[in-house]
């Protein structure tokens, strides 16, 4: 038994300790291990604007919020703009267009040109919804927790890029450092993420491609060798090829914006992940979504991730039209490298 043990032993260790040495980071990570380090992206939809309200889009105000956070939307994306004194508002741009659109009785002299943050806020948006400020997003971050913002700056300028994520990073300093965690930036280009994390090293980022030339294959590239998970684009960039390629090496790929369920179903049989939508609910795609709120309700650590088809009993979408959601849940304990190590030395002693 003694000459077995000699024999046998080495063998054990080197099973039990060898074997995670050689599970590196060769193998690309596969969607549920991407979707564990990005809690986030369990929620397949963005609302776009912070999602439209009464038929309109592009609002980016607190109305707007709410009413989509009471329809399940947990994932909001906002438009910000610099103002003339440098600060940060929630309008998708300073054109004329936004004004007519929005009712709002704007000076001709300053239709085109950036208001004040005093200005911008004075003006009522169709008379009813109230306009936000970043400090107003960031304070709203703090008071509803199990939510995110993805921030749409649109500016590729590196001082204006530093500007505006030192104003982001300050104001949601100021109001609670922790609410960073859930602002989520959009990068247009390598050149701004590499601005942007020298600013602050934001825990999760979107790279989004509709202000890069990039060809599929850099974007592939890039985002492999830059840590980057998340990619978004618009839907004619969204080719089958290209959405397996970033599936393959466990990249999420969202498309916007879509407001057709029959679209954003198409996207997602082909591998999409999720889709930027202006009025989607998830009730609208049969998803029910209280078990991917509750999943951000568990305690903090380390998740697993269980993937399932969903429809709501009030669908009738076909079984063959359901979409894909995935629940993230805490894991049951695992036994530790050296626990195993130890129950297989006690298992050889009882022979």
């Amino acid at each position: 038994m003694k000459r077995f043990m000699k024999i046998l032993l080495p063998f054990v260790l080197m099973m039990t300790i060898a074997t995670p040495l050689n599970a590196t980071t060769t193998t690309p990570p596969t969607t549920e291990e991407t979707i564990a380090n990005e809690e986030w992206t369990r929620f397949p939809l963005i609302a776009h604007g912070l999602g439209g309200i009464d038929g309109v889009d592009y609002t980016n105000s607190l109305e707007a919020f709410k009413v989509n956070y009471d329809k399940g939307q947990r994932l909001f994306e906002v438009d910000f703009s610099i103002t003339k004194d440098g600060q940060l508002a929630a309008r998708h741009d300073w054109m004329g267009y936004l004004a007519t659109k929005f009712e709002q009785d704007i000076p001709a002299e300053k239709l085109e040109e950036p208001l004040t943050l005093r200005e911008f806020k004075s003006y009522k948006i169709l008379e009813d919804y109230t306009p936000l400020s970043f400090g107003d997003v960031a304070r709203l971050s703090k008071q509803y927790p199990d939510v995110y913002f993805i921030t749409d700056t649109k500016e590729t300028d590196p001082e204006l890029v530093k500007q505006q994520f030192t104003i982001i990073r300050d104001t949601a300093n100021r109001v609670d450092p922790a609410i960073l965690d859930r602002f989520i930036p959009e990068i247009y280009s390598p050149e701004m993420m590499e601005v942007v994390r020298g600013v602050f090293p934001f825990k999760h980022v979107i790279f989004s491609l509709y202000l890069t030339a990039m060809e599929p294959s850099e974007v592939v590239e890039y985002v492999q060798t830059n840590d980057v998970h998340v990619v978004a684009m618009p839907e004619e960039r969204a080719t089958k090829e290209f959405i397996q390629s970033l599936n393959d090496v466990g990249v999420l790929s969202y498309v916007h914006s879509l407001n057709k369920v029959r679209d954003v179903k198409k996207l997602m049989k082909m591998g999409v992940h999720g889709v930027y939508t202006d009025f989607l609910t998830y009730k609208d795609l049969g998803i029910d979504v209280a078990p991917l709120i509750a999943a951000g309700e568990t305690p903090a650590g380390p998740t697993t991730v269980q993937s399932l088809t969903t429809v709501s009993a009030a669908s009738s979408a076909p079984a063959s039209e359901t979409i894909t959601q995935t629940v993230v849940t805490p894991p049951s304990a695992a036994p530790s490298t050296w626990e195993k190590f130890k129950l297989m030395i006690s298992n050889l002693f009882t022979f």
